[in-house]
């Protein structure tokens, strides 16, 4: 399972995207799964909303999947909400490195959206925000993406579908 560099899984919080990487993690035979939320958790005094710590966060993480990827240690598994500005400029610094990227963004229908979000008992939270990055990754494609409408899906469901792709990604580098 060695033909993607890359997953990136995007969508707002509470559509799945750490579960998913969860079950990845205990999944991959290699590779590895990077939260950006884990690595801005690191940070003293975070603030959850401030773009600056989210773009500490992204970079740093973007250092740690390149030092991954020379090390061969890939598919490197790469979680965020990603933003449409910040997806195109990840998307192009992995092209600028010609890794092989897949992104999947996951979309989970509004009102589910908005249960999850009010029975969390840590992390973002916000419904406007986060309802603004759900319909963004409903209505818009980048290269190299492709939509999991997750509403009606089993995590195990979601688990079936990621596999499937880095299972693709690695025949199309086979063949």
């Amino acid at each position: 399972m060695n033909g993607l560099d890359v997953l990136i899984l995007r969508g707002a919080p509470g559509v799945g995207k750490s579960t998913l990487g969860r079950g990845l993690r205990r999944q991959l035979d290699h590779g590895s799964v990077i939260e950006v939320d884990d690595i801005r958790g690191m940070l003293a005094r975070v603030d959850w909303t401030s773009r600056v710590h989210h773009d500490i966060a992204l970079s740093v993480a973007l250092d740690a999947l390149l030092s991954f990827v020379r090390a061969d240690v890939r598919p490197v598994v790469l979680i965020d909400t990603f933003s449409r500005s910040r997806l195109q400029g990840v998307q192009s610094r992995l092209r600028a490195a010609e890794l092989r990227h897949h992104t999947l963004s996951l979309w989970l229908q509004p009102e589910l959206l908005a249960a999850r979000l009010r029975e969390r008992k840590s992390g973002f939270c916000d419904w406007e925000p986060s309802r603004v990055l759900n319909d963004e990754a409903r209505t818009n494609r980048y290269p190299n993406e492709e939509l999991i409408d997750t509403t009606p899906m089993t995590p195990e469901d979601v688990l079936a579908i990621a596999q499937a792709r880095l299972f693709q990604h690695a025949e199309a580098r086979a063949s």
